[in-house]
Order: structure tokens, then sequence, then C-alpha cells
């Protein structure tokens, strides 16, 4: 498991579907920090790993990704990599995925999204 500094980094945000697949939009925030402070998205770099909490739309509960690592970063939007998710949690994800599939032409089959600050 990693233990860079940015390995305490979360990203919290609202997934959310697109024309072309799942997307996020929300905060990142540095858990090392006290009251877990709010950071600038340009302190990622490609390699890094984060932690994410997923918020499905109409969904009380959030979808916990416990480690992610970053693909690329690109002005406000990032793209991650899913590495570590709670069998609970996928199948979580999947459910949305597959809703997200029968409205879309071409289906996303990655653990991959994009997520926008």
């Amino acid at each position: 498991m990693p233990t860079s500094p940015l390995s305490q980094m979360l990203i919290n945000c609202i997934l959310k579907r697109s024309q072309t697949g799942l997307e996020g939009e929300g905060c990142l925030y540095e858990l090392s920090a006290p009251n877990r402070e709010v950071s600038a998205p340009d302190k990622l770099r490609t390699g890094d790993y984060v932690k994410i909490r997923f918020w499905l739309p109409d969904e009380d509960a959030h979808i916990a990704v416990d480690l992610a690592e970053v693909e690329w970063v690109e002005s406000h939007w990032i793209k991650v990599d899913l590495l570590s998710v709670s069998p609970e949690n996928q199948a979580r994800l999947n459910q949305f995925k597959s809703v997200q599939r029968t409205s879309s032409r071409a289906p996303r089959t990655s653990e991959q999204i994009l997520i926008r600050f």
C-alpha cells in the first residue's frame, strides 16, 4: 500500500451520468490537516494515490473507494483508476453503471472516472 503523503488525500464528490460515462464533481480534502482542510487539485500529480467518497443522486449512503490512482490531471479535471473497493460498494457502483449503460450508446467498461473540481 502506498505511503506517500498524497495517500492522505480524500476526494468527496457527487457521481453523475454524462454522455461519455460516469463523472464526479467534488472537493479534495487533506486528511492529515486539522479539520480536513479543503485542498487545491493542483496538489495532485499523475500516479498519486487518493481515497474517494462517491455520493449517488437520491441516496444517503456514499460509496467508499479505499484506494484510487490519479491517471492524469488537467486544469480542473482529473481521471482516477479505482484500485480498492469493498465488494458491497463495488456492487452499488456496478448497479449505478448498469443504469448508465442502458441509457448510453457507448458503454464504459473500465474502473476509471473523471472528476471535476
